[in-house]
């Protein structure tokens, strides 16, 4: 006889959970676990008497969704009543420009996340872990992460030729995880509790995570973001609001690839693209949307000599910005008086007074 196993992911491997509730912990060191590890996510585990693992469809329902519970009382919440931390509203500074561009405090807010698209070859990469370096030379108790999906140790050799300050920098190249549970090496290091972590890039993560660990992309993307929103809340080890940087892959029409979940939960979406034709010198990084700060404002930067923000280009656009908003508004007062002068002037009667004209009678 043959007793099936629902599948369950753990910190320390995995967990078989029959019907009759009797579980088998499969952790790292068990002779099965990588082939626990590769099941797809629609397989159970069938043990037999004789201790023969076999993986099957699950013919006996263990898989089913377990009837929903009867909805208890609705706990309503005042946002008056709500304790935060102070340290939520404390920006990471990069002591740039930029610091006005992505807030209006002044900095990336803690618990945030903004994702980041744009053109191939713009400089997404580039001038993100220049901010990110900057923040640590701001403030060197900083802790900031790179994960990359899509570039190893020799690409970014090459990189450090052109940015030797980026040396210190935290990174997690999953490329060199390849014989490790891809999943399980992004928990373990986002729990060591990260002020700042740029992603290169989600689907890259994303389909890695998926391949490695047999999950579909529903529940892959799942995971991720259940992971992103966790460590906004600080369920980390050292209880860091983590806020998040993820770089997006376009597809050929332009529109990020992903689901729409990723966009309601982004806090911000930063545009990082040319001006003008492509590979054009000029470069730029707006928010298209961003619930912290402003929207609509370029703010323009060059990879000639390091990365470089043009401050006072900044400065200027958002003066010349200001004195339009100003001259709109003007107008618009003028035009409101000028509608209601002629406004009264039309509710004025006619004159109607006598004349001394009399009327001339006809002769026959």
């Amino acid at each position: 006889m043959k007793i099936a196993h629902r599948v369950v992911k753990t910190a320390t491997g995995f967990q078989l959970v029959a019907q009759n509730g009797q579980t088998v912990e499969v952790n790292s060191n068990h002779k099965k676990h990588e082939w626990v590890a590769q099941l797809a996510p629609d397989m159970v585990v069938n043990i037999s008497a004789t201790g023969r693992w076999t993986a099957s469809q699950d013919y006996s329902g263990i898989l089913a969704k377990p009837a929903k519970k009867r909805l208890g009382k609705v706990k309503l919440t005042q946002l008056a009543g709500l304790n935060f931390s102070e340290d939520l509203f404390k920006p990471i500074l990069t002591g740039t420009v930029a610091d006005k561009m992505l807030s209006t405090e002044g900095g990336f807010m803690p618990g945030s996340n903004i994702m980041a698209a744009g053109a191939p070859g713009v400089g997404k990469t580039t001038v993100l872990l220049e901010l990110l370096s900057r923040v640590v030379q701001h403030d060197p108790t900083k802790r900031v992460l790179f994960i990359s999906a899509e570039m190893n140790q020799l690409d970014m050799a090459r990189y450090l030729k052109r940015f030797p300050h980026w040396g210190q920098l935290p990174i997690l190249f999953l490329a060199n995880h390849t014989e490790d549970n891809p999943q399980e090496v992004i928990e373990s290091v986002l729990n060591e509790g990260w002020d700042l972590v740029l992603t290169d890039s989600y689907t890259e993560v994303n389909d890695t995570v998926k391949e490695e660990c047999g999950l579909t992309r529903s529940k892959t993307e799942k995971w991720f973001l259940d992971l992103m929103i966790a460590n906004n809340q600080g369920k980390n080890r050292l209880k860091k609001y983590t806020t998040f940087i993820t770089i997006l892959q376009l597809s050929k029409g332009g529109t990020f690839v992903g689901s729409n979940k990723l966009k309601h939960m982004t806090t911000a979406m930063m545009d990082i693209n040319w001006k003008g034709a492509e590979n054009s010198a000029e470069r730029y990084m707006e928010f298209s949307k961003n619930r912290l700060g402003q929207v609509g404002q370029p703010l323009f930067f060059s990879m000639t000599n390091g990365v470089e923000f043009d401050a006072p280009r900044w400065t200027r656009d958002l003066l010349n910005q200001e004195l339009v908003s100003a001259e709109r508004e003007r107008l618009k007062e003028e035009g409101d008086t000028f509608d209601k002068l002629f406004s009264s002037w039309a509710d004025e009667p006619e004159a109607t007074g006598d004349t001394d004209e009399q009327p001339v009678e006809s002769v026959v």
